[in-house]
């Protein structure tokens, strides 16, 4: 297992809702039949069809203060359980590599048990652990069979590699090398590295710039004794939320989240990162790297997720991304692929376009993607536009709540982000705006003068772009029609 793939790939606009205050919240009661016994050859999902259905969010907290939340789906006898907690790596700042190395070293051993022995007691028991780790949140989950005899030692021996790790001090150099090895990969990659300068100009000095892995003088002074400290807070049971999906009863779930609870270190919510200071203006960075396209990044302060604007401002990017597509690969045939949209850590939000072009013509690209955006900030989408994205959300909704994992993904969206206890919330809203909303929330938070940008690529002559082709079908390749909602 790589335990430093990452959980879950963002989700263009994950449309969902929830997570209750500090109280536990009544659960809403619903009628359900008796499913019959299903015999599963695999714990991975089957392709699922396009089916409406009603999922509603059971929410609950531990006596130990970790929140809970809960869908029962039928259907299959397995269940995923997410635990995750505020232990991301822009929790430790002034300590570099912390985060990443304690939560590296948790599923190392336990008592009786290394590594491997994890590992194995977990493919006997049929059980699937994943692992993974950002900025914000270090992020744990577990798929198992719902039979007792699978669920029972599975469960256990996962809260106990979460609340009770050995965190072995002879794996530290293991672990502190393979940080390291990360760092070097990460060096290499020029996409990261435009993207790391682009946040260094949005987000001078803040945790948000440096890597998940740390620094190489951050993780050679990490001690053992730290490790062991930053687990007892980070992992505290305060500190954690837990989502459930899967075929449970209320009262199994309920008890689920108990158990892994009760083993987490007591403890508070640690406190919330702080906000990056705005950059008083714009920058600008050239970086000269013998690569054979430019890597072009433009980014500006946007919103949180739980913004009122939020869903408003992810529409008005899914229509500007439809015109740079069709401008600057349909048109010019100057790039394979462009992307605007909001990147949402905890503590920011970030309005950005990104793409990879000629480096001759990257200059060009830049100006002409500024000139589209002071356009569109001015006026706005049309009634068409914003009536096509509409129907495109409208048919795909039904298909990103067909699979545990997809509701697991909006499940945690809604606990991180304290968003309404509805899976359909978003899609609900985003189907009801106005032009007029939409305008609004673009005139309230985004400005055409405020493009931080970077051009990472070889030094080159810039020559004008080529005029645009007569017909979008000679273009380089054709958009697909696909938006990722739910």
């Amino acid at each position: 297992m790589d335990k430093f793939t990452p959980f879950m790939k963002g989700i263009w606009l994950i449309l969902s809702g929830v997570l209750m205050s500090g109280q536990a919240l009544t659960a809403v009661a619903t009628t359900m039949t008796a499913p019959q016994k299903v015999m599963l050859q695999s714990l991975n999902e089957p392709q699922a069809q396009s089916v409406a259905r009603s999922l509603p969010i059971k929410g609950y907290k531990t006596l130990s203060g970790t929140k809970v939340l809960f869908i029962r789906t039928p259907g299959l006898p397995m269940f995923d359980v997410h635990v995750s907690f505020a232990a991301g790596s822009a929790h430790t700042p002034h300590q570099p590599g912390l985060a990443a190395l304690t939560y590296s070293l948790l599923n190392e051993g336990v008592d009786g048990k290394d590594l491997n022995a994890i590992l194995e007691s977990f493919d006997q028991l049929g059980a699937r652990l994943g692992m993974g780790i950002t900025q914000d949140r270090a992020n744990f989950s577990l798929r198992s069979l719902s039979d007792e005899a699978q669920r029972v030692p599975a469960l256990a021996l996962f809260a106990q590699m979460l609340g009770k790790p050995s965190l072995p001090e002879q794996s530290l150099p293991v672990a502190k090398s393979q940080l390291l090895h990360f760092l070097d990969t990460e060096d290499q990659s020029h996409a990261y590295q435009a993207n790391k300068a682009l946040q260094g100009l949005l987000s001078p000095g803040h945790g948000y710039v440096q890597s998940v892995y740390g620094t190489r003088d951050g993780l050679a002074a990490i001690t053992h004794n730290q490790v062991q400290d930053f687990h007892r807070h980070g992992y505290a049971a305060g500190n954690a939320m837990i989502t459930l999906v899967g075929d449970l009863t209320e009262d199994e779930a309920q008890r689920i989240g108990a158990q892994i609870s009760s083993a987490l270190p007591l403890g508070p919510t640690v406190a919330t990162i702080k906000a990056p200071d705005s950059p008083a203006s714009p920058g600008f960075l050239q970086l000269q790297r013998p690569t054979n396209q430019a890597y072009v990044r433009l980014a500006q302060p946007g919103v949180l997720r739980a913004s009122p604007d939020y869903v408003a401002l992810q529409m008005a990017s899914q229509i500007f991304t439809n015109r740079l597509m069709h401008e600057l690969r349909e048109l010019r045939g100057l790039t394979y692929d462009v992307q605007a949209g909001l990147s949402t850590l905890q503590a920011q939000g970030i309005m950005t376009i990104e793409l990879q072009t000629r480096p001759e013509v990257a200059d060009g690209v830049m100006t002409k993607i500024k000139e589209m955006s002071r356009d569109f900030l001015i006026h706005g989408p049309t009634q068409e536009e914003l009536d096509d994205t509409k129907t495109r959300l409208a048919g795909s909704a039904p298909l990103n709540s067909t699979t545990n994992t997809q509701i697991v993904g909006q499940l945690r969206d809604i606990a991180v982000n304290d968003l309404p206890l509805s899976l359909d919330f978003s899609t609900e809203k985003a189907l009801a705006l106005d032009l007029a909303s939409v305008k609004n929330a673009l005139i309230r938070h985004l400005d055409s003068e405020q493009w931080s940008t970077v051009i990472l690529g070889p030094k080159a002559d810039q020559q004008p772009l080529p005029a645009p082709m007569e017909s979008a079908a000679n273009g380089i390749c054709r958009e697909t029609d696909e938006i990722v909602a739910s």
